[in-house]
């Protein structure tokens, strides 16, 4: 398997040796001397690529380190050759320098994702140093590749940043936040994060700050450093620094006074970086272009399998035959990676990264360096768990537990995998039994959808998990011990009575996966002895709000009924479960009267819905009463914590709350009643709880009409400032009468997709009817529906101005998609290369703009597509989107399309997102 001095070898085999030294001709005509650490991030389009290496994992430990590769003009004689080193975030922007983003570069463009991402990176490292791991490998970020500045001079130090610029731009921003969190108990964090990493404190204009973006982004990058709130607002930089912000302030432990410290040694010492300086003479915009070309990249898979059979010289035909091959057969690609993941999950535990499978893998088989039977146990252990996985993605019928792994499957649980990897291990070895296996995955299922129903986040599941994997023994009572793992009160396992409250009280409709819900509902329907199979990939089946969401005069007169406040108790029962049922007819029961859906349900051959048949109203005693009894259900499928030794109760989890408005992005507000829908609370424990404890934009936090309210105060009682002032400061609108603008409005729905809640997806999605999947007589039963929603809902001049629009759109060769959701909607909507896409949804009273779906798809995953499109709207009279909700569901009425200077403007938006998503569905043709 080694390659000879000279040979040309496929890029997959010697991409696997630290020790391999690489030399690659490109189409650009430049030579590079690499080491391995740096390929990876290469692309694969070199013409030539010829390997010197020193032979099969010999001598691997010397080469550990990354050491360094050359750069040098193409004729191949080593001249102005220069060195890339390993560097961190504090040696790059140390002394008196600057980077500088040059033109040809596009502006900041990460956004929510890549930040969770990146978050998640530090926070795995944070945990490396508060357990002391002295051992445990920092983070690569990537590569930084800078050229000299036009102000480089002996005296000072000016880069222009060539390729990295996203991740330099991201970590200064996260810094900017730290300083901020910083200066609340610690005034000096203020000019000891400026001068060391921030600013230039003798230099003067734009030389004063050690990273200037480009042009577009420079204003709100400033604005960030210098604290200028008003500059921030408005922008993807702003967006991000607020995120670290959010992050910061949910992150800091009162009881732990060094969890930021942790936070900001991370940023700027265990974030590794490949600094590449380029000769001044050199092309740096060829360069760029080099870097950044397409191809495909070596999977982490790829590069473990080539290092194996490099460590088996005379054995590699065997182990492939005997163990390798047969892993293919079995896993795909995706389910390869996984298994490598979960192989160092049971080995390492939480020490485990994801992203860096190969290092850990690589540094398993560092230890058994020049011994090929080693190697070969190896390969036939990652054989054994290979057949594991396969019985935890397609469990066989045969299998006494198959029930419990296909739940964990559609759950998508694969956060619980170690744990299940575990139980199977256990089982092949004949240390539990099946009823035992069936046991403990009983509690991980009930662990799950406790803490589902009671809206605890998951953000730790991924760690627990993995540690009660490594931590399992045969030698103990092993369903016990996951459940007595599970249980201390701090994991928030829900009791059976606070499950009672939390079923009664939460907004089921807002937790979880859309499928998630879907499940539960099942297995209650199930355990009621229901003999129709509920087939959840049926996209006819949704969950059904018995009371709808959008009230209607018959559901005022059923809720008012015993002189309740019909407004109040419709926020507060809607989305809680014992208002939920599982329905293939949503569409048709829609708004409907209670008298209506009655007869719709009782024809159901569902239980459950044939109960809320056999119901003579349907209000708030019927729903809790429903609530009570699902409740005592799930209680007998999903046997709750062992309540011996747990601890205290944990008080109710604000987390959610915290997060909520805490990312709420500059220049917007959301209202107390938002807020308690999605956490499933009341708009009143909200507002005491903001008003006692200090959380990040909690005087964003308005009445439902944008007032603030007449109760707020400051948490700090020496805070005098006027909120209004400081609103306004902040970017909010108010009019005369001291509303907030209802275009600067956050909705529940906008938050859950800030958030990245799977809700949020599931939600756009399902206002879609499947393609091809209705029959005609639906269609135009959809079609009716609509418009006489919105007939009745915006009144008939709009509604002929949205059929105008509509009828232009089917003019110029699009379709018209009807939702299948109980609120009518319609969407003007053009297919091209499989995917089908709108720029606008109708309802009966607004019309929205999708940017939360726009932004996953192509060519709109480009944020200045979508700044254009917002542009292009709010040159119509009245409109006025702000940038914060690029990412969101904006909105404007119906109403406005009434005004020809708004139809024409929204006609031409049309017109424009047509022409652009053609354009670039020929060029992926080409």
């Amino acid at each position: 398997m080694a390659a000879n001095h000279g040979r040309i070898v496929p890029f997959a085999l010697f991409a696997l040796h630290l020790s391999t030294r690489i030399a690659i001709t490109s189409g650009a005509k430049m030579h590079r001397t690499v080491d391995m650490h740096y390929l990876l991030q290469l692309p694969r389009s070199a013409v030539s690529r010829r390997v010197t290496e020193s032979g099969p994992c010999r001598g691997l430990a010397a080469h550990r380190k990354l050491s360094f590769f050359r750069w040098c003009a193409c004729s191949g004689d080593e001249r102005d050759c220069m060195k890339a080193n390993e560097t961190t975030l504090r040696k790059l922007i140390q002394g008196d320098q600057q980077l500088l983003v040059p033109l040809y570069q596009r502006q900041y463009t990460w956004e929510r994702p890549q930040l969770i991402q990146l978050w998640s990176d530090i926070t795995a490292q944070v945990d490396v140093l508060a357990e002391q791991r002295q051992d445990a490998p920092s983070h690569f970020l990537g590569s930084v590749v800078l050229a000299p500045g036009p102000e480089l001079a002996p005296s000072r130090s000016q880069w222009i940043i060539v390729d990295g610029q996203q991740r330099l731009t991201t970590l200064m921003l996260a810094l900017c936040a730290l300083r901020d969190h910083l200066i609340a108990e610690d005034p000096t964090a203020l000019e000891r994060i400026n001068e060391l990493h921030l600013i230039n404190k003798f230099q003067q204009g734009e030389l004063r700050y050690r990273l200037l973006p480009t042009q577009s982004d420079r204003a709100a990058f400033k604005a960030c450093v210098d604290r200028a709130s008003d500059g921030r607002t408005g922008s993807l930089i702003g967006n991000a620094y607020q995120f670290f912000r959010s992050m910061l302030k949910e992150f800091d432990d009162p009881a732990d006074p060094h969890d930021i410290a942790r936070v900001e040694s991370v940023l700027l010492d265990r974030l590794n970086l490949v600094q590449i300086l380029v000769e001044k003479d050199d092309n740096a915009f060829r360069i760029f272009e080099s870097i950044n070309n397409t191809g495909m990249r070596l999977s982490q898979v790829d590069l473990i399998r080539n290092y194996v059979f490099m460590c088996l010289p005379t054995r590699g035909q065997h182990v492939y035959d005997a163990y390798w091959k047969p892993i293919q057969d079995q896993l795909d690609a995706k389910a390869m990676e996984q298994l490598m993941y979960l192989v160092l999950v049971l080995r390492e535990g939480g020490e485990a990264q994801y992203n860096a499978v190969y290092r850990g893998h690589q540094q398993l088989l560092l230890t058994l360096s020049g011994d090929e039977s080693q190697v070969e146990a190896y390969v036939q252990d990652l054989h054994r768990r290979a057949r594991h996985l396969r019985q935890v993605l397609f469990p066989s019928e045969d299998l006494p537990f198959a029930g419990r792994l296909r739940f964990l499957k559609e759950w998508q649980a694969s956060t619980a995998y170690p744990l299940v990897m575990r139980l199977l291990e256990l089982r092949e070895d004949d240390h539990v039994g099946d009823e035992e296996v069936s046991e403990a995955l009983t509690y991980v299922e009930s662990f799950l959808v406790r803490r589902l129903i009671a809206g605890v986040t998951t953000g730790n599941l991924n760690r627990i998990f993995q540690r009660l994997a490594v931590q399992l023994v045969a030698e103990e009572d092993v369903p016990q011990a996951v459940r007595t793992a599970l249980s201390p009160a701090r994991l928030y396992w829900p009791s059976d009575a606070q499950l009672r409250e939390e079923i009664r009280s939460r907004a089921f409709y807002w937790q979880g996966r859309t499928v998630q819900q879907k499940l539960i509902l099942r297995r209650i329907e199930e355990s009621l002895g229901s003999k129709e199979r509920v087939d959840l990939a049926d996209k006819r089946i949704t969950i059904e709000h018995v009371l709808p969401q959008s009230m209607t005069a018959d559901w005022l007169s059923e809720l008012s009924h015993g002189g309740d406040d019909a407004d109040l108790l419709h926020r507060q029962l809607v989305h809680t479960l014992g208002n939920l049922t599982l329905s293939g007819y949503n569409s048709e029961l829609s708004n409907n009267s209670f008298a209506a859906k009655r007869h719709q349900l009782r024809q159901s051959g569902l239980v459950m819905n044939q109960e809320i048949a056999a119901c003579e109203r349907w209000g708030k005693a019927e729903i809790l009463a429903r609530a009570d009894r699902l409740a005592e259900r799930a209680i007998a499928i999903w046997p709750g914590p062992e309540e011996s030794g747990r601890g205290s109760a944990a008080s109710r989890d604000w987390t959610l709350l915290h997060s909520a408005v805490a990312a709420l992005p500059a220049a917007t507000w959301t209202s107390y009643s938002d807020v308690a829908e999605l956490i499933g609370s009341h708009p009143v424990p909200v507002g005491v709880h903001l008003a006692t404890v200090p959380v990040l934009n909690a005087h964003r936090v308005l009445s439902r009409s944008g007032q603030v309210s007449e109760n707020f105060r400051w948490t700090d009682p020496d805070d005098d400032r006027d909120v209004h002032e400081v609103l306004r400061a902040e970017g909010i609108v108010f009019d005369d009468a001291g509303r907030a603008s209802a275009d600067q409005h956050i909705t529940a729905r906008e938050i859950a997709e800030l958030l990245g809640l799977p809700i949020a997806a599931d939600l756009a999605e399902t206002e879609a009817a499947g393609d091809g999947s209705l029959s005609p007589q639906a269609l135009t039963s959809l079609e009716e529906r609509f418009l006489y929603q919105l007939n009745e809902a915006s009144g008939p001049q709009a509604a002929g101005a949205v059929q105008r629009l509509l009828e232009h759109w089917r003019s110029r060769g699009g379709e018209l998609q009807y939702g299948t959701s109980a609120n009518a909607s319609c969407a003007p909507i053009i297919k091209v290369g499989g995917q089908t896409m709108n720029v606008i949804r109708f309802y009966a009273k607004t019309v929205e703009i999708p940017f939360g779906v726009l932004r996953k798809r192509r060519p709109f995953d480009d944020p200045a597509l979508r700044e254009e499109l917002r542009q292009r709207l709010n040159d119509a009279p009245g409109v006025d989107i702000p940038v914060a909700k690029l990412e969101l569901y904006p909105s404007i009425k119906n109403t406005q399309l009434a005004n020809v200077a708004v139809f024409d403007v929204v006609v031409a938006a049309l017109d424009w997102f047509m022409a652009t998503v053609t354009a670039s569905g020929e060029q992926e043709g080409d």
